[in-house]
């Protein structure tokens, strides 16, 4: 049986099978006001991550007229810089704490960096050369991911040690998801806005992106300000009575660097989450610019414009549909475990993507919708699952390890999963070219156009296989996590909010 909770309330609920319905105790659950504060700031990763990546191609591709390849070159070096920046942020973050906390302050910080330098991305230079646009965007890009870190590190830490509770984790995840949703909804609706006749060349008449964006980045920056803040002011941080002072110190003893990598490095859930990240990463981001390209050239016949719309369509309804089966797949959670749940949904999001191929067609634009349902509201699940499970290997890490280490365990997973966004962010254009497509000389082939799709349908699907392989491995069930929180608890105490 669990250890009790201060009140006397049991810390978990008390193990009658996998099917068993979960019982939050009042004293774990995590205020609403905090929920809807933190759960903004997911939408901070959504302004500044995958939308971000997701402009860059189009953008000063068709913008300012970068080769595909080198923009995948910055998308890579930026990603790298990334990947080295994430374990040092997490390991001062962990260790470093300030009068205010260890990691609100770095939340100040970063937001606002991150909305300063944003802009910086879209003003390049029209008479640069080709060699100046790379450099330029390379510059700035080293400075935003830099200034980035700062927020994300400490964020996603923070998420970790909100609750110790095995289902409250998967239902602040599922806010997150809710809220994130809810951005995504209008962010599907940014190319049919940037490609618009209201920044159109007034000469052409003609979709002019490069002043469609140099518009509404100030829009994004604002938005990156007010989601980057939210859990900073919002979020009260958590205490572990399981940190040790140093010997003549009243503050917890610091952990060397590399033992932190070390002991990650022999952290065996850890390195499963990190496979199926990778792989779901990899899946999902390698083709993503071929899929853009499939909608624009193959479905719309090159129609910015019509593309944009259909894109927004597809993101409006395929986001709802996410939204709506949030409810559906937390009320799961309470009776599965989460690696259950996420094997259902990955399988139901390549049986979804594969529908693609017959699907996506020019004579029918909007059949692709049906298509993208299945993927949202698999992935939405996905999504939810997979952070609350990190914090659970946290639980299994600190039972291994005497301490509490929320950001080296998520630095160490973020540098993987950042390995996996550098990889795709270079494959992206490099997949692009080795088509044979080429936007200035045979955007209307059709035989292209097939291969264009054949590749956005068939390499995702064969790579997520990969993902499943991962997920069934994964050691961490509901009983096994109410016996670690158990032990936990018996060494050191329960976590309590910071005054």
């Amino acid at each position: 049986m669990s250890a009790p909770s201060p009140a006397g309330t049991p810390a978990t609920a008390v193990s009658r099978g996998s099917k068993a319905p979960a019982f939050v105790p009042e004293n774990e659950r995590i205020p609403l006001h905090e929920k809807i504060g933190f759960s903004l700031g997911a939408n901070m990763d959504l302004v500044c991550g995958s939308l971000l990546v997701g402009l860059f191609l189009p953008i000063f591709n068709i913008g300012f007229g970068m080769s595909p390849v080198a923009i995948g070159i910055v998308l890579m070096i930026l990603r790298a810089w990334d990947g080295i920046n994430d374990p040092l942020m997490g390991y001062i973050s962990d260790n470093f704490p300030t009068r205010w906390g260890r990691r609100i302050p770095y939340l100040v910080v970063g937001a606002i960096g991150s909305a300063l330098v944003y802009p910086l991305f879209w003003f390049m230079p029209a008479d640069l050369s080709a060699q100046g646009q790379f450099f330029y965007l390379l510059i700035v890009g080293l400075a935003f991911y830099t200034v980035n870190t700062v927020w994300a590190m400490p964020y996603y830490s923070l998420q970790m040690e909100l609750t110790p509770n095995y289902h409250e984790r998967t239902r602040l995840t599922a806010w997150m998801t809710v809220f994130y949703k809810f951005v995504a909804l209008f962010s599907g609706w940014n190319m049919a806005l940037i490609a618009s006749s209201r920044f159109a060349n007034p000469e052409t008449g003609k979709p002019d992106l490069v002043n469609g964006m140099q518009t509404m980045c100030w829009f994004f920056a604002g938005l990156i300000l007010i989601f980057g803040l939210a859990p900073a002011l919002m979020v009260k941080e958590r205490v572990f009575a399981s940190a040790k002072p140093a010997p003549g110190s009243s503050r917890p003893a610091r952990e060397p660097f590399w033992q932190s990598i070390r002991e990650s490095f022999h952290n065996r859930p850890l390195w499963i989450l990190i496979g199926v990240s990778f792989f779901l990463v990899v899946g999902s981001s390698a083709t993503g610019g071929v899929g853009g390209y499939v909608h624009i050239y193959y479905v719309c016949g090159g129609d910015l414009s019509q593309a944009g719309i259909v894109s927004g369509w597809k993101g409006t309804i395929t986001t709802v549909t996410g939204l709506a089966t949030i409810p559906f797949w937390t009320w799961l959670g309470r009776f599965y475990d989460k690696r259950t749940l996420v094997i259902t949904t990955l399988l139901i999001s390549i049986f979804g993507h594969l529908l693609g191929y017959f699907l996506i067609t020019p004579k029918y634009p909007y059949l692709s919708l049906i298509s993208g349902i299945f993927e949202s509201s698999a992935f939405s699940a996905i999504w939810l699952f997979l952070p609350s499970m990190k914090g659970d290997v946290c639980d299994y890490d600190e039972q291994q390890t005497y301490r509490r280490r929320e950001g080296g365990i998520n630095s160490f997973y973020s540098w993987f999963f950042k390995l996996a966004l550098t990889l795709t962010a270079g494959l992206g254009g490099v997949v692009l070219q080795s088509t044979g497509f080429d936007v200035k000389v045979n955007s209307s082939d059709p035989v292209l156009h097939q291969r264009l799709l054949l590749v956005h349908i068939l390499v995702p699907a064969a790579i997520w296989g990969v993902a499943l392989i991962f997920i069934w491995y994964y050691p961490l069930t509901r009983t096994r996590m109410e016996r670690i929180r158990s032990e936990l608890e018996a060494r050191r105490g329960v976590v309590r909010v910071a005054e």
